[in-house]
């Protein structure tokens, strides 16, 4: 098991404001990553805006003027939309946890909150690409183990 938690391939705080309209939420959503998440006041996430969010409030005929961050956002929960508790993972979170939770619930992003609070977000190319970082990951978690019945068997 690896000891690489989310602190240490998260990127730092990047967020929606909650009020923000159509032109500062598509200026927002210009960064690498195709979801933010969207957080109140007090910097608590209280849901996601996703580029497939914006698209589908074009496809229901809204203006860049008529949409707001907290009226399109989604929670991460595929059965419903806005609801109290979105998905996220603590620093302290396991990256083999964080990956599960992303294959499993088909996330884009996940923000990463300590209490309470929004501290930074880790997209799945972040995942990818710390794979590519000499050192980064320990070499016994790649040693694969070959079956005997496959070792010098021909193609």
């Amino acid at each position: 098991m690896s000891c690489i938690t989310a602190r240490d391939i998260m990127h730092p705080r990047m967020s929606i404001p909650a009020k923000d309209r159509g032109t500062d939420i598509v200026k927002r959503l210009l960064c690498p990553y195709p979801a933010l998440p969207v957080v109140n006041e007090n910097l608590e996430v209280i849901g996601i805006v996703s580029e497939y969010d914006m698209l589908e409030a074009v496809r229901q005929g809204k203006t860049l003027y008529e949409i707001e961050a907290q009226s399109i956002m989604s929670c991460g929960h595929a059965e419903h939309g806005y609801c109290t508790n979105p998905i996220t993972v603590m620093p302290e979170t396991r990256i083999e946890d964080v990956v599960e939770i992303m294959y499993s619930l088909h996330c884009f992003m996940l923000p990463v909150v300590e209490h309470k609070k929004l501290v930074g977000i880790i997209g799945r190319k972040q995942i990818i690409n710390s794979l590519a970082e000499t050192g980064f990951w320990p070499e016994h978690e790649f040693k694969m183990k070959v079956p005997s019945s496959t070792v010098g068997a021909g193609a």
